[in-house]
């Protein structure tokens, strides 16, 4: 039998226990932790932690580390996230028990919020309102093919991702603010956008491999003068020669940060000295905030030494 045939095998065995099924379930709407779901599917510790063991290694699910924390889910594409698919389809959703599972992990994900009263996990109508508009002017710099793989790094993921999250077959949210991570995964995976991967992580060094990305979107991160140059040539080398790095910044705080000098000129040479071709640079007036927003490929010299 082929490679591909024994994997379909080895999963098949690994899914075909009841608890183990449900684990699937939860795990297909986002990242959760051994904690959580020991909460949500009311077993132990020691029992939640074998059977994640044995999905795990049949490559169903795929598991990370953020700082003390370890989170789970399942993979957003491969073999293994196209049979829990097919898995997970003949499964009954409204099966009591997946039903009652279901509604835990919801709680889950709206408890990491502090179950506050603003709407969409955290963000503000005000702010849902400028992360539509902010999507709407960077899908406007974004040309060539659709953006299969996004990456987003900035403070705050959670509206921007909102409205583009659904664009997109795999997105990335990456903050230093773990708390903001925190609402993210509540937002997106509440709203059923489960190819979402939120991750905590140091903005100088990217985990991720070259050319992985079609959209790289750095939100307002550039302030930081030691920051700004290891992240764009980061973002150089996570992003596809067909694709984009968009970034975005404050007018009025970066014209503030330069003095005297031009803010969309620093901003061209910064994209510039990081090996990119800044090919769109513009300001966007939002209803309250005045933004940059430039948008850089790959230059032909440096895709070709890559």
């Amino acid at each position: 039998m082929s490679q591909l045939t024994d994997e379909v095998l080895r999963g098949l065995r690994a899914a075909a226990e009841p608890t183990r099924l449900r684990m699937l379930a939860v795990l297909a709407r986002g990242e959760f932790s051994v904690t959580d779901l020991t909460r949500i599917l009311g077993q132990s510790q020691p029992r939640v932690s074998r059977h994640l063991k044995l999905l795990g290694e049949s490559g169903l699910l795929e598991r990370f580390r953020e700082q003390h924390w370890i989170y789970y889910r399942v993979p957003a594409d491969g073999p293994g996230a196209a049979l829990v698919r097919a898995l997970l389809a003949l499964v009954d959703a409204d099966d009591p028990t997946i039903a009652l599972d279901r509604e835990r992990a919801l709680a889950t994900l709206h408890e990491r919020t502090g179950g506050g009263g603003q709407s969409a996990a955290g963000t503000s109508p005000g702010a849902a309102d400028r992360a539509r508009q902010l999507a709407a002017a960077v899908s406007l710099d974004f040309e060539g093919p659709a953006a299969e793989a996004v990456l987003y790094a900035g403070a705050e993921p959670s509206a921007l991702l909102a409205v583009i999250a659904p664009m997109a077959r795999r997105v990335v949210g990456l903050s230093p603010s773990r708390e903001a991570v925190q609402r993210a995964r509540a937002l997106l995976h509440g709203r059923g956008l489960s190819h979402c991967l939120l991750q905590q992580g140091d903005l100088r060094t990217l985990p991720f491999p070259a050319a992985g990305f079609d959209l790289v979107v750095l939100d307002r991160v550039l302030a930081d003068d030691d920051l700004r140059p290891a992240l764009l040539r980061e973002a150089a080398r996570v992003v596809r020669p067909e694709g984009r790095v968009i970034v975005v910044e404050d007018y009025d705080g970066l014209s503030e940060r330069l003095g005297g000098e031009n803010p969309l000129a620093a901003l061209r040479q910064w994209i510039t000295d990081a090996g990119l071709r800044c090919t769109r640079l513009r300001p966007v007036d939002l209803s309250d905030q005045h933004l940059l927003l430039a948008s850089g490929t790959a230059e032909p010299d440096a895709v070709a030494a890559a």
